[in-house]
C-alpha cells in the first residue's frame, strides 16, 4: 500500500487541523468505499488512565520544550487541541492516502505557513481552494513531490499527495458524493461504544512480499480493529475475515506462528510480555486476535520507554 511513503508526506502537515465535532470517527466524512480507513479518537484517549500517562511523558521538560516551539509557530497545543485524525485510501496501492484533522486552530496563521513554502500554488475547487507545496526535507528524498491540502468550511483539514484525492475529499465532505454513512462494508468501524479510542478497517489488501504477515494480511477479505480501555484493562481487537474455515485456521496458525517467535525473544523481556497477552481463536470463518493487559502494565511499558 506504501503507506508509509505517504505519511511522509502528510506528516509535516498532521498536527495543523480545524474545528470540527468531536473525537469520534466521521463517516459521513470518509468516501464511501475506502481500501482502508484509521480514525484516532484523541478525545477517548485522553480520558484513559493510558492517555493521561502518555500526556504526562509529553508534559516532561524535555518534551515541553519542542511543544512550546510547536505552539509558538503554529498557535495550537497538539496535545489538548487535537480532537482526532482520519486516515483512509480509496484504492489499495499509491499514494492515494488522505488525512482528516480536527482540532482549535489559526487558520489564517496556517495559511500564512503554508504560503511560505517552496513553489506554493494555489487553485479553486467549486467554492473551496486547494493548495499545494514542496516540501524541502521531502525533497531531498523523493524529488519534487508535492502536498496538497484545503481547509473545509474552516471546521476540517484535509491533506494529501493527490490533488484529485483531495478533491474528492472536498466532494464528500461537501455531500456531493456518497459517503462511509451509506456503506455497509465498514459498518463496524467506528460501531463499539464510546470507549473505543483507535478503530479501522481494511478489505481485501494486495501487499507484496513473502513474509508471514504480508500473508496472513493477503488471506483477508475484511480486516477491522477496536482497541479500548475498559475498567482495568487495555484491550485490541483485530479480526479477520475469510473465505471459508479452512482459510480462516490458516490464517490463525499463522498469527499463533508469528506470537510464538516473539514470546521466544528472551534478550526483549518487553516484547515476550506483550506477546503473552495475545490470544488467538477462531469463529466459523473469521479469526480473531485479541490483545488483553492490564492496564498498569501497559503503564509500566510507557515509562520504561520513555525513559529509555
Amino acid at each position: 500500500m506504501k503507506i508509509k511513503a505517504w505519511f511522509a508526506g502528510a506528516g509535516s502537515g498532521l498536527w495543523m487541523a480545524a474545528t470540527a465535532l468531536a473525537g469520534p470517527l466521521q463517516h459521513s466524512n470518509v468516501v464511501s468505499d475506502p481500501a482502508w480507513v484509521v480514525h484516532l479518537d484523541c478525545d477517548a484517549l485522553r480520558q484513559t488512565s493510558i492517555g493521561k500517562q502518555l500526556l504526562m511523558e509529553l508534559d516532561k521538560p524535555e518534551a515541553q520544550k519542542k511543544f512550546e516551539v510547536f505552539q509558538t509557530v503554529f498557535n495550537l497545543d497538539p496535545r489538548k487541541d487535537l480532537r482526532g485524525v482520519t486516515l483512509y485510501s480509496a484504492t489499495k496501492s499509491g499514494p492515494d492516502g488522505v488525512a482528516l484533522a480536527y482540532a482549535d486552530f489559526d487558520a489564517a496563521r496556517l495559511l500564512t505557513l503554508v504560503q511560505a513554502n517552496q513553489d506554493y500554488e494555489v487553485r479553486p475547487h467549486g467554492t473551496n481552494k486547494i493548495h499545494s507545496w514542496i516540501d524541502e526535507k521531502k525533497k531531498s528524498k523523493d524529488g519534487d513531490q508535492r502536498t496538497f491540502g484545503a481547509i473545509h468550511k474552516g471546521k476540517v483539514l484535509i491533506l494529501g499527495q493527490k490533488e484529485g484525492r483531495v478533491a474528492e475529499a472536498l466532494d464528500v465532505l461537501e455531500g456531493k458524493q456518497p459517503t462511509l454513512a451509506t456503506s455497509q462494508r465498514f459498518a463496524q468501524i467506528g460501531a463499539s461504544g464510546s470507549s473505543v479510542f483507535l478503530t479501522g478497517g481494511a478489505r481485501a489488501l494486495e501487499l507484496p512480499g513473502n513474509d508471514l504477515g504480508a500473508a496472513v494480511l493477503n488471506q483477508a477479505k475484511l480486516i477491522s480493529l477496536n482497541a479500548q480501555e475498559t475498567q482495568d484493562k487495555a484491550e485490541l481487537k483485530l479480526t479477520v475475515e475469510t473465505a471459508s474455515a479452512e482459510t480462516a485456521k490458516q490464517v490463525g496458525d499463522i498469527c499463533r506462528g508469528l506470537v510464538a517467535v516473539l514470546a521466544l525473544q528472551s534478550d526483549k523481556p518487553d516484547v515476550v510480555k506483550l506477546a503473552k497477552a495475545v490470544t488467538v481463536d477462531q469463529n466459523a470463518a473469521d479469526t480473531l486476535v485479541r490483545f488483553s493487559m492490564p492496564v498498569v502494565d501497559v503503564i509500566e511499558l510507557i515509562k520504561g520507554k520513555a525513559g529509555k
